[in-house]
C-alpha cells in the first residue's frame, strides 16, 4: 500500500514546491488535486500534468490518483474527457469524481440519474485506461457510506468504476469498518486516511453536533481494525492522507501529517 498525500492543502504552490512538501512529510506520492487554483488545474491539465509528472517522477514520487473538483459529476462536457485522457496519458489510473448531493425527496430517481452519469464515465474510463471512483462522504451525499455507494456502482465493471472508502467519514455515518470493506470489496480501489470526532454545540437552544478533523490517534476510527480489514481483502492500493486540519499554519500541517504518517507506518509494520 503506497502512502500518498492529498494536495488540497497545498493550494497555490508550484509543481516543485508541491513535490518537496510531500517528500518532507515522509510520503511516497501525491493524491493530486486537479482543481482551480492549483499548479495542475482543469484548464491546464492537458499541458501541465505531463510537465508535473516529469518533475515528480524525478523526485522519486508516484501519482496513482487524481482528485477532481467537487462538481465533476457529468461526463458530457469536454472537460470530462480532457481530464480522463490527460490522466490516462500520464499513467494515472484512479480518478476521484465529485459529489451528488441529496436535497429533496426523490432518492431513487436521482440514483438512476447518477448511474446514467457513471455509465458515461465508464465509457470514457475504458477509452483512456483509467477508473473513476465514488467517495464515501458523510452527510447528505449520494454514496455517503458503503451500502449507499453500492447503490451507485453495483453492476458496473469494477475495472472502470470503483469505490473510494473514507474511514473518517464512515465513522460519522457509515458501517463498521470490516463490514464496509466487505460490502465494497469487489469495487474497492482507494482508501482515505483521516479521523474525525463529533463536537457538541448549541443552536436556537438545541444541542447540535458537527464533525471535526483530529489527528489519527485521537479520532473515532480504529486504525488497527481498518488496516486488518484491508489486509483481509488483499487491498494493495493507495492510502491517501487528507490532513484537512482547520486553522493551522504550514509548519503545523507538516508536523501533524508527519505524526499521522508515523502512526500508520507503525501499524503497517505489525504482522
Amino acid at each position: 500500500m503506497k502512502l500518498i498525500f492529498f494536495t488540497k492543502s497545498l493550494k497555490g504552490m508550484d509543481i516543485s514546491a508541491t513535490g518537496r512538501e510531500v517528500l518532507g512529510m515522509g510520503l511516497e506520492g501525491l493524491d493530486l488535486a486537479v482543481r482551480p487554483g492549483y499548479c495542475v488545474n482543469p484548464d491546464n491539465v492537458a499541458t501541465e500534468l505531463p510537465k508535473a509528472m516529469r518533475v515528480w517522477v524525478d523526485m522519486g514520487l508516484c501519482v496513482p490518483m487524481v482528485t477532481t473538483p467537487g462538481d465533476f459529476t457529468d461526463p458530457r462536457p469536454p472537460i470530462a474527457e480532457r481530464m480522463l485522457a490527460a490522466c490516462g496519458a500520464a499513467g494515472i489510473r484512479e480518478i476521484k469524481l465529485g459529489y451528488w448531493t441529496w436535497k429533496q425527496p426523490g432518492y431513487w430517481a436521482q440514483v438512476d440519474a447518477i448511474r446514467a452519469a457513471l455509465d458515461g464515465f465508464a465509457r470514457l474510463a475504458e477509452k483512456h485506461a483509467v477508473r473513476v471512483a465514488v467517495h464515501t462522504h458523510s452527510d447528505a451525499f449520494y454514496g455517503l457510506n458503503a451500502c449507499a455507494a453500492m447503490h451507485l456502482v453495483k453492476g458496473f465493471d469494477p475495472r472502470l468504476v470503483g469505490v473510494y472508502i473514507d474511514p473518517g467519514h464512515l465513522a460519522m455515518n457509515g458501517e463498521p469498518i470490516r463490514m464496509a470493506v466487505d460490502i465494497v470489496r469487489d469495487y474497492l480501489c482507494l482508501v482515505a486516511i483521516k479521523a474525525m470526532i463529533h463536537i457538541k454545540g448549541e443552536k436556537d437552544g438545541r444541542t447540535v453536533w458537527r464533525h471535526h478533523l483530529v489527528p489519527l490517534r485521537e479520532g473515532l476510527v480504529d486504525w488497527h481494525a481498518t488496516i486488518a480489514a484491508l489486509r483481509e481483502v488483499a487491498y494493495d492500493g493507495p492510502l491517501t492522507f487528507h490532513s484537512e486540519y482547520e486553522n493551522v499554519t504550514l509548519d503545523e500541517l507538516r508536523r501533524l501529517t508527519r505524526d499521522d504518517v508515523a502512526y500508520i507506518k507503525a501499524i503497517l509494520s505489525q504482522p
